[in-house]
């Protein structure tokens, strides 16, 4: 079965790796792209590009970028176990961002700020669709992945419900009263 969630996550990537970062190459080089046009990338010069071309350079530029704050995220799961009814805004790709810092060794301390950030964004999402909630602010707060954990649960409560309904109305399969 296919993994919808994992889905909504490369397209996370995908728009992350499109991206615009700034590099550093170590090496005067030309980088040919796939239209036919080339990139002209000077050593020692800072310039701007997809963050798919820096990965597909490799070691030849270093990538300037703020590195992932623990405290940031700390902070930000505290804020948000304090604040029970409200979901805050983050970073729209936090879900690959997270991928992407992980992957680079152990971070221990950075998965488990993350971790608790997340979780309690997901207990919050669970909650909001258990009750229905409509709000715009709410569901304008949410990642790609995070609204669509909050229509699967949706739609599956409101599937529920109506079977339910069914049941108490003294409805069989196909629709008929006995």
């Amino acid at each position: 079965m296919e993994n919808r969630y994992m889905g909504a996550l490369a397209l996370s990537w995908a728009k992350l790796l499109s991206e615009e970062v700034e590099v550093v190459p170590s090496i005067t080089s030309k980088v040919q792209l796939e239209d036919g046009n080339s990139l002209l990338l000077e050593e020692g010069k800072p310039s701007r590009i997809p963050r798919w071309i820096a990965n597909k350079m490799g070691q030849g530029v270093q990538v300037r970028e703020k590195e992932p704050d623990v405290k940031e995220f700390s902070t930000a799961a505290w804020v948000e176990q304090n604040d029970q009814k409200n979901l805050k805004k983050v970073d729209p790709l936090i879900y690959a961002r997270a991928s992407l810092w992980l992957s680079s060794g152990e971070r221990k301390e950075l998965r488990a700020s993350l971790s608790e950030l997340l979780s309690v964004r997901r207990r919050k999402v669970i909650e909001a669709a258990l009750s229905n909630r409509q709000d715009q602010a709410f569901y304008a707060a949410m990642t790609l992945e995070e609204r669509m954990l909050y229509e699967d649960l949706r739609r599956s409560l409101d599937q529920w419900q109506e079977m339910l309904s069914s049941v108490l109305s003294g409805l069989v399969p196909g629709g008929e009263v006995l």
